[in-house]
C-alpha cells in the first residue's frame, strides 16, 4: 500500500519546493492561461461533429467518425496543455475526460433531434466544457479551484450526462449501442469527478469503471420497468449521483461514512420513486 507521500502529484511537490525557497505558491494569471484556445478547439470539434451526424453519413459511419473525433480531440487538448501550462499548474491528463464526454454528448443530441434550439444549447455547453474544464483543471493543480470551481465542474458533469442517459434510455437505438454509450459516457464523467491528489490515476479509473458498470446495470433495469425515456434518464442520473458519492466517501481518502450514508439514501429514494411510478 503506497504511503500518503507516494501518491502526491506534481502540484504538491512544486508547492513544497516553492515554500522551501520562500516563493509564493500563488500562480500568476499567465501561469493559468485563459481558455480561449480550448474553446476554439471545442468550436472546431463541434463543426466536425455536425458533419458526422447520422443523417449525413449513416449510423455506422457516425459512430466510427465520432469515436475517432473524440479520440483526436482528447489528444489535441492533452498535447496543448503540455505545451502551454507550466508543470506545477498543468491539468492532469484525465482533465480531458469531461470535454471528450461533452463532445460525445453533443453528437448524441445531433442524432436525436433536429430542433435547432436544442442543438445550439448543446453546442454552447460543449464549447463551455471544452474551454472551461482545462482551466479549472489548472486551478485545481494550483490548489485554487475552490467551492465555485467544484460547483461548475459538477454542473458541467450533469449537463453532459443528461443527453448521454437520454440516448441510453431511448428505444430507437440497439441495446448494445445504448449500453456502450452509457458505459463510456458515465465512465468519463465519473473519472473527472473522482480524481484527486490523493489517488493514483489507475485507482481512479478503476473506480470510475466500476461506477459506470453499476449505473449502466441500473439503467438497463430501469428500462425494463417500462417507463418513459425521460423518467428513466432522470432516475439513472440520481442513481449515478448517489453511487459516485458512495464510492468517493468509502474509498477516496479521507473516508467519510456520513457521506456514504447520505448518498445511499439518495439511491434508495430514486429506487423508491421508480417503484412508486411503476407499481
Amino acid at each position: 500500500m503506497p504511503t500518503r507521500a507516494a501518491v502526491r502529484g506534481h502540484a504538491y511537490y512544486a508547492d513544497q519546493a516553492r515554500r522551501a525557497l520562500g516563493i509564493s505558491a500563488e500562480p500568476r494569471l499567465a501561469e493559468v492561461p485563459f481558455p480561449i484556445i480550448h474553446a476554439a478547439l471545442g468550436v472546431a470539434a463541434c463543426a466536425v461533429a455536425v458533419a458526422l451526424r447520422p443523417g449525413a453519413v449513416g449510423l455506422v459511419g457516425s459512430v466510427v467518425g465520432v469515436t475517432a473525433l473524440c479520440f483526436v480531440t482528447g489528444l489535441v487538448l492533452a498535447a496543448y496543455d503540455r505545451f502551454v501550462y507550466p508543470a506545477e499548474h498543468r491539468p492532469a491528463v484525465e482533465a480531458i475526460a469531461l470535454p471528450v464526454a461533452a463532445l460525445g454528448a453533443f453528437s448524441l443530441v445531433l442524432a436525436g433531434t433536429v430542433d435547432i434550439r436544442t442543438r445550439l444549447v448543446a453546442a454552447a455547453v460543449t464549447v463551455a466544457v471544452c474551454g472551461g474544464l482545462p482551466h479549472l483543471g489548472g486551478l485545481r493543480a494550483s490548489g485554487r479551484e475552490g467551492w465555485g470551481g467544484r460547483f461548475l465542474r459538477d454542473a458541467a458533469a450533469i449537463a453532459v450526462l443528461v443527453p448521454v442517459l437520454l440516448a441510453s434510455a431511448s428505444g430507437n437505438l440497439p441495446l448494445g449501442l445504448r449500453v456502450a454509450v452509457a458505459l463510456v459516457g458515465v465512465g468519463l464523467v465519473t473519472l473527472d469527478g473522482l480524481r484527486t491528489e490523493e489517488t493514483r490515476l489507475r485507482h481512479t479509473a478503476a473506480l470510475a469503471a466500476l461506477t459506470a458498470v453499476v449505473v449502466t446495470g441500473a439503467m438497463v433495469a430501469v428500462d425494463r420497468a417500462v417507463v418513459t425515456p425521460g423518467a428513466a434518464a432522470a432516475v439513472t442520473l440520481v442513481i449515478w449521483y448517489g453511487v459516485r458519492g458512495m464510492v468517493a466517501g468509502a474509498v477516496i481518502p479521507p473516508r467519510r461514512l456520513a457521506s456514504v450514508a447520505e448518498h445511499l439514501a439518495v439511491v434508495a429514494i430514486a429506487l423508491f420513486g421508480l417503484y412508486w411510478v411503476t407499481r
